[in-house]
């Protein structure tokens, strides 16, 4: 009788497996939990269709980064770049746990909707600030890592006017 070849872990290099959050979820809650890694950057948007005209997260841009950089060293995550898009927000960080991403992720989320909103600590629990989760995707290091920091630096370019727009026919985030 013939064994069962053991499956490796290319599971874990599909794409699907790198990707979470985002346009992915489809309006309920998640069935498996976000992929993290603690040894490999990962690339995450957050977007607010709320921050447009006065709301704009470039307003406050240097409060922001102030935020992310304070939670990022209270949490332990390391910060490689960022990216402020005027209504999205691109990070590429690296964790040194679940629980160091997940108390970042959570405290960054609310202190930056309260500083957009101007409301007060436990006030801005009835708006809806964020469009959904997080979208997070992990990157590899070398070419992808490149490539992700390119797509960041466009971004800000884009968003503060200095090169003009151009629709991506397929961006490297679901944000």
């Amino acid at each position: 009788m013939k064994s069962a070849k053991q499956l490796g872990f290319g599971i874990l290099d599909s794409k699907s497996a790198k990707r979470f959050g985002g346009s992915l979820l489809k309006k309920s809650n998640a069935k498996v939990a976000r992929p993290i890694s603690t040894k490999k950057s990962m690339h995450l948007v957050m977007r607010s269709s709320a921050a447009k005209g006065a709301l704009s997260l470039l307003k406050k841009d240097q409060d922001i980064y102030n935020v992310i950089d304070r939670q990022a060293k209270r949490h332990g995550v390391k910060i490689y770049n960022y990216a402020n898009g005027g209504n999205h927000l691109h990070l590429i960080i690296m964790p040194l746990s679940r629980k160091a991403f997940n108390g970042f992720i959570r405290s960054v989320s609310g202190i930056i909707a309260r500083l957009v909103l101007g409301a007060q600590r436990g006030a801005a629990k009835e708006l809806q600030f964020w469009d959904q989760r997080p979208f997070t995707r992990i990157i590899e290091w070398g070419r992808d890592f490149v490539r992700s920091s390119r797509y960041l630096l466009q971004n800000t370019l884009e968003a503060y006017g200095f090169v003009e727009y151009k629709p991506r026919a397929r961006a490297i985030s679901s944000a």
